[in-house]
């Protein structure tokens, strides 16, 4: 019994690649050279969603920046919203951070007398606090981390103005593929 159970495990898991090689085919095919296509932070949800994020070259042989997607499971098939930057909110919906993206919107015309954050969206299998401030950095970013109700949460920065905190948000994206978002960074912890 054990012995099928294994055996049926490994049939699904074998699915769940198909199904993720057969969206990345989809997703690649949205970029300039899709053979150059790269993905990272690949996950599945519990609804067999799959979400990431992915970049590519240019036709002059440079690669672009990461950019978050995710593919909603319909059935037998998927629906892949691709960030364009007006549709982030949703794939954070699916994929996590939503949250912390409504909070950060809701502050984000208010004074920021301490600067500005870049916090790290730290969704389901993203790995251990550790491996991310590790990733960020073997780039040379520096980071910290800090307690919000009791968990970890991976912050850059302070910077003195938000256009820089978008800037910071933006290069931890293009360099590691990790979505993130700017906060206030006297924001309640």
């Amino acid at each position: 019994m054990r012995k099928v159970a294994v055996v049926m495990a490994l049939l699904a898991l074998a699915g769940c690649d198909n199904d993720a090689e057969r969206v990345h085919k989809q997703v690649a095919e949205t970029l300039q050279n899709p053979k150059t296509a790269k993905f990272a932070n690949v996950r599945f949800n519990t609804q067999g969603d799959i979400c990431g994020q992915f970049r590519g070259k240019d036709d002059s042989g440079t690669f672009l920046p990461y950019r978050s997607y995710v593919a909603i499971k319909k059935g037998a098939d998927y629906d892949i919203i691709i960030d364009d930057g007006s549709n982030a909110l949703r794939i954070r919906e699916v994929c996590g951070g939503a949250d912390l993206q409504r909070r950060a919107d809701a502050i984000a015309a208010e004074p920021a007398p301490q600067g500005w954050d870049v916090e790290i969206i730290q969704g389901p299998n993203m790995g251990a606090v550790s491996d991310m401030t590790a990733r960020l950095i073997e780039k040379g970013i520096p980071s910290s981390v800090v307690y919000r109700e009791g968990k970890p949460v991976v912050l850059v920065g302070p910077y003195q103005d938000r256009a820089e905190a978008e800037a910071g948000k933006q290069d931890v994206m293009a360099r590691l593929g990790t979505d993130s978002v700017v906060i206030q960074h006297d924001a309640p912890r």
